[in-house]
């Protein structure tokens, strides 16, 4: 007696959900940005090091125009406003460029993982450090110093730390376009984040500043996300709601930056685009024109090819011309066509030797 044999349908492997592939991203961009002593020190370190240091020179002193508090109190919601730019901005500048030059930006873009989920995973792993910052921060502050949780401020402190983390993100990927080489990126990040540090409440008061510099600083993130976080954790004059100008500023800049990311991001280095395609060498200027040669690149707006001379092509040098148009300045030695090209039985050319 013989048995049917039954085929049994091969079933197609399973494919990871969305969420299971984006934590394990996560979890992986949380052990990159762990490992890299850079990195570990830029998010963690630095602020530690202002916060106990400014702390030290002013110990006891008091701010009158904030309610009397202690400078603890106002400095250690300022460290926590610098160690989430650190955490999304800096750390997110630099990493994605050197991922960028690296290569390793292309090759994720040849495998099944989503790009928007390998991007996510970085964002979202640099908020998650910012936020084991800003706890340090806070621990360091009140056991060192006597920083005082104000409890009933923490919930619009959480909003506005989520804001400016996705606004600060935003703006790293944004600026990443216009940094060419991974070996600018950092000095780029500084310099354009240290000096609203000292104009938007984050290294020192700006109360006694002139109103034309307070009025500008208000138009960029960082002071609305410093002054909210100042006046969450302020036991005497502080409000505890939420500040909607402030949160229309911080959320709009993050949107802008988003936007322009989104359309202009590179995730090839710069020698793969315009070196390569282009034939000319890659500029190496962080200026406004990068801006405009992105916007020609993405409309297709190329330069056309160079036609060729008859100096460099002896083939397609018309007839008759000069004799001493044949070699190029400096020549030397003898020609090394062959009897049988079109220039050898030109006659307008001149003899050979």
């Amino acid at each position: 007696m013989t048995a049917a044999t039954v085929e049994r349908p091969q079933t197609a492997p399973r494919r990871p959900s969305v969420l299971g592939m984006l934590a394990r991203q996560i979890v992986y961009q949380l052990n990159m940005l762990v490992r890299s002593p850079i990195g570990s020190f830029a998010t963690l370190v630095i602020p530690l090091m202002v916060l106990l240091a400014v702390n030290l020179l002013f110990n006891g002193t008091r701010l009158p125009s904030r309610g009397d508090i202690r400078f603890a109190q106002f400095f250690t919601p300022a460290m926590i406003a610098f160690a989430v730019v650190n955490s999304c901005y800096m750390s997110v500048i630099s990493s994605v460029t050197l991922a960028r030059d690296e290569g390793i930006l292309k090759r994720i873009r040849s495998t099944p993982l989503p790009s928007w989920i390998y991007m996510a995973g970085r964002v979202i792993s640099a908020g998650i450090l910012a936020t084991a910052s800003a706890i340090v921060v806070i621990a360091v502050g009140a056991s060192v110093y006597g920083f005082q949780m104000v409890w009933s401020g923490l919930p619009a402190a959480l909003v506005t730390l989520i804001a400016a983390m996705f606004c600060f993100c935003s703006l790293g990927l944004a600026v990443t376009v216009l940094i060419p080489k991974a070996d600018s990126a950092l000095p780029v990040a500084w310099g354009t984040i240290l000096p609203f540090c000292f104009i938007s409440d984050v290294f020192q008061p700006i109360d006694n500043a002139p109103h034309w510099l307070r009025t500008a600083a208000s138009v960029f993130p960082l002071r609305p996300f410093a002054d909210d976080l100042e006046s969450a954790f302020n036991p005497v004059a502080g409000g505890h709601a939420l500040h909607p100008g402030h949160l229309l500023v911080v959320t709009a800049w993050g949107t802008a930056g988003l936007i322009f990311a989104l359309v202009a991001f590179r995730w090839e280095p710069e020698s793969h685009r315009s070196g390569h395609a282009s034939g000319r060498a890659p500029s190496r200027s962080f200026a406004p024109d990068r801006l405009v040669g992105l916007l020609l690149a993405r409309g297709g707006d190329t330069p056309p090819p160079q036609p060729t001379t008859a100096r460099n092509d002896p083939e397609k040098r018309p007839q008759g011309a000069p004799h001493g148009e044949r070699s190029a300045p400096g020549a030397t030695g003898p020609s090394t066509e062959s009897e049988g090209s079109p220039s050898a039985e030109d006659s307008s050319l001149p003899p050979r030797r």
